[in-house]
């Protein structure tokens, strides 16, 4: 095991994991796994991004199809495999996952913890009833309940943020510079399509007028943890380059670029903010704003950040993939510090401006390849293909992954990105 960490116990056999098309790193899990147990995949095949995957999962373990099975239907089919764990990694999946664990008997979240874990708004409740610091939160009403108008209408206070209650990625996600903005917002959403989720407005979280990130970073950060017996371990802090409007993740990078008493800040609050959700075991994934008044939680995630697994195990080490696996199948896991770093890892994510609707051109990938410390770029959306702003983080044009030596080699390569990479659209 990497990492200042502990493990005891033996391995346990199998692993029913519950698929989800937003399930990061799969490839790591299958790698992962390998070396640990056999792996269950479990599928609902009522999605459409599923069937395609269907042919690659069945390569590394056995596919058990649940659609359409009622949760004590899917409990008892798992059920069958005898398996020793269950996990799933994306935040849609995660209550379903909840309620088959609680029939089985395995270790997983609570159900009531796995809501406040995907409800930002029972999530802010959490975090009030244990003292941590929360910015104005209120749900966005129907048209037809003029009550909560009223008292939104009385309370709310701006800038603040548009989201859905439920959503992940910053999809759908955007600023709100007053009421009347707000209502202007609420009726494009409605008329630009349908909209399946129900949204809530968070008031915007200060900036800090210095870059409390690092020189050229963004003001925000995230801690990558875990929990075992009740005990939270965090193993890296994630920062991040400045956003693509409106609010599109456009840079990860660990370690992050913060002084010792900052760090220390940081990871004081993610504690706290992970044991207001009553995790009894797994991973998570904090956002935190850095403020003027100190860190403040901006989410906790209840599953393993996309792209966190590779940035980790180039910074530091840590196989956050296998952690993952082996807490899910009862291993008793703990770090006692943060593990040190040697390098600096980075996950590039460029999107296009947010007027672009297709992309026409994307050039200078080849010479961008060329670069010291670049290791792979990925192209995800070349000529002819559509993009769309509203689909977040996961809507970018192109990723790039690598390391390097220290943060300032981070910003000069930063640099070249936009220098040496146009994407040209329509």
């Amino acid at each position: 095991m990497s990492g200042p960490g502990t493990v005891t116990s033996e391995p346990a056999s199998t692993l029913a994991f519950v698929w989800d098309p937003l399930t990061p790193a799969v490839m790591s899990l299958v790698i992962e796994a390998r070396e640990i147990c056999d792996v269950l995949w479990i599928v609902d095949r009522s999605r459409p991004e599923v069937e395609p995957m269907m042919r690659f999962l069945r390569k590394f373990g056995t596919c058990l199809d649940v659609t359409g099975l009622t949760l004590d239907e899917a409990a008892s089919q798992i059920a069958q495999y005898q398996p020793q764990g269950i996990l799933s990694l994306a935040d849609g999946s995660l209550l379903w996952t909840a309620q088959v664990a609680q029939r089985l008997g395995l270790k997983f979240m609570s159900p009531e913890t796995a809501v406040r874990l995907t409800d930002k708004h029972v999530q802010r409740e959490a975090f009030r009833d244990h003292g941590l610091a929360v910015p104005g939160n209120w749900i966005v009403p129907g048209d037809d309940d003029d009550a909560l108008w009223r008292r939104l209408c009385d309370e709310a206070t701006f800038p603040a943020v548009l989201k859905p209650r439920t959503g992940a990625a910053s999809r759908d996600t955007v600023p709100v510079g007053s009421l009347e903005e707000l209502r202007e917002i609420w009726e494009l959403h409605k008329s630009a399509r349908d909209v399946p989720h129900d949204f809530v407005l968070e008031q915007y979280i200060a900036d800090s007028p210095l870059p409390l990130g690092g020189e050229g970073f963004a003001g925000y950060v995230s801690v990558e943890s875990f929990v075992c017996d009740g005990q939270v371990s965090h193993v890296g802090v994630n920062g991040r380059m400045p956003p693509a409007p409106p609010f599109r993740e456009t840079g990860f990078f660990i370690p992050a670029a913060l002084d010792p008493g900052l760090e220390a800040a940081v990871l004081d609050v993610a504690r706290r903010a992970v044991t207001a959700m009553d995790i009894a075991v797994g991973c998570q994934h904090t956002e935190i704003k850095l403020t003027p008044d100190g860190p403040v939680v901006i989410e906790v995630n209840g599953r393993i950040g996309g792209g966190v697994p590779e940035l980790l195990a180039a910074a530091n080490g840590v196989r956050f993939m296998s952690l993952a696996v082996r807490l899910a199948l009862g291993q008793h896991i703990s770090y006692e510090e943060l593990p040190p770093c040697d390098r600096v890892a980075y996950l590039l994510y460029v999107h296009a401006p947010q007027e672009i609707h297709t992309v026409t051109a994307v050039e200078g990938l080849s010479q961008l390849k060329e670069t010291a410390g670049v290791d792979e770029i990925v192209l995800k959306r070349g000529p002819g293909q559509p993009v769309d702003w509203r689909e977040g983080n996961h809507g970018y044009v192109y990723s790039v992954f690598g390391t390097v030596a220290d943060h300032e080699e981070l910003r000069h390569l930063y640099g070249l990105v936009s220098s040496l990479v146009t994407i040209e659209g329509e």
